[in-house]
């Protein structure tokens, strides 16, 4: 072909002998510098095989079966060499791939999958996927298509293909092309391994080399807010009606524990007299479908009456009118100033500050603060509510009076 180099070759590999001596038989196709390996499925005496000649010598029966594959194998690469040429078509590793080996085998890609797997997914939305998982897996599938053409200049691979080199050069991938930060290219390889996880299932490949490669995510320290920052937000006086607006939903969902996409739905019907005869808060959970259950404390009840006759909370039937979360976390920056705040505010932020400050510190249990923030797991409970100094404080007040009672 023109503009391409193109060889081919077989090879034996002594250090993998079969258990009756033989060496298996490769054959190796190398296309402008990158290459494909696939076993020709027949073993070689070592003795016999001249790899000067990519030969078996000998007139023995396996010597002949051996030969006769790599004829055969030469020949059809010959011909589907001479078929792309006729069709003007570029010669890729793939197109070799699929003329040569099982085409169902082939057949079985990864970008295919991946198509198919985020087609079910938009079915989900709003039942068992939350829109924001949905949009991360068709970006996945964005950076991972660039990727196959950026490293091995093909626009899909065969699942069988997939190694421990190709998420490795994924990893670099996205470090270095797309510029991510650590956790932000481990949850798109993770997403990319939820894909493999699929053709396992179906019985495609046999396991992930996810595991092998080792991918961790590092530990943020995210920020929440003392009692004394939420204060200076809560009781600050905000003139622009915009700011006034976002400093209202803010503290709301600091002292209620909801997500961003929670509070934009929550309506009326989601106010119910709890067990103990207190206004509650009830909730299935917009990301896990998980319910949440809430106790009203006064300064949330009183924020829902402030919005009660707001003309969009009317028309929209919604207790609150909240706008996107990028003017939330843009508006927020702005109160931050105002407040003589530091810390980065976002959306987040107040739902680990319920969890840390009007939570723990104030006496609740993880279990509790994990039931009302709707987690399925203590985990990630954890990554929410911070055991920091004055909640350690708090649990150890009185130990040490205890203890010098035990010893006397």
């Amino acid at each position: 072909m023109k503009n391409s180099t193109f060889s081919i070759c077989f090879f034996i590999k002594k250090s993998k002998l079969l258990k009756n001596g033989n060496a298996p038989l490769f054959m190796r196709i190398t296309i402008n510098g990158r290459r494909w390996e696939t076993s020709a499925q027949v073993g070689v005496d070592p003795d016999k095989w001249d790899s000067k000649k990519e030969r078996a010598r000998g007139s023995d029966r396996n010597s002949y079966l051996v030969n006769e594959t790599i004829d055969n194998a030469r020949h059809k690469v010959q011909n589907i060499k001479l078929k792309m040429n006729q069709e003007e078509k570029p010669l890729t590793l793939a197109s070799i791939q699929y003329g040569v080996t099982d085409r169902q085998r082939v057949e079985r890609t990864i970008m295919k999958l991946f198509d198919e797997h985020n087609k079910n997914c938009v079915r989900k939305i709003g039942i068992q996927m939350a829109q924001a998982t949905y949009e991360r897996y068709i970006i996945c599938y964005k950076h991972f298509k660039e990727f196959l053409l950026f490293e091995y200049k093909v626009d899909d691979l065969p699942v069988c293909d997939i190694n421990k080199d190709v998420y490795e050069k994924f990893e670099l991938y996205l470090r270095t092309e797309k510029k991510c930060a650590n956790n932000t290219t481990i949850k798109y390889i993770r997403n990319f391994n939820k894909i493999v996880r699929i053709a396992i299932e179906k019985g495609w490949i046999i396991k992930s080399p996810y595991k092998e490669v080792g991918f961790k995510l590092e530990e943020i320290d995210k920020p929440y807010l003392s009692k004394a920052e939420l204060d200076a937000i809560s009781e600050k006086e905000i003139t622009l009606p915009r700011l006034d607006l976002i400093c209202d939903i803010f503290t709301f969902c600091c002292y209620t524990g909801l997500a961003f996409s929670d509070v934009k739905e929550l309506t009326q019907d989601n106010i119910i007299i709890g067990i103990d005869s207190r206004t509650w808060i009830s909730k299935h959970r917009k990301k896990t479908n998980v319910i949440s259950k809430i106790p009203l404390f006064a300064v949330a009840k009183k924020l829902i009456e402030k919005y009660k006759n707001n003309p969009v909370c009317i028309i929209k039937d919604v207790l609150f009118p909240v706008p996107s979360n990028q003017k939330m976390n843009a508006y927020l920056k702005e109160i931050a100033d105002l407040c003589g705040i530091t810390k980065t505010l976002t959306t987040h932020t107040a739902r680990r500050t319920f969890a840390t400050t009007i939570m723990l510190h104030n006496g609740a249990s993880m279990e509790a603060v994990s039931k009302m923030l709707g987690h399925s797991s203590l985990y990630m409970t954890r990554k929410y509510a911070k055991v920091d100094e004055l909640y350690i404080s708090q649990e150890t007040k009185g130990i040490e009076e205890k203890l010098k009672i035990a010893v006397s």
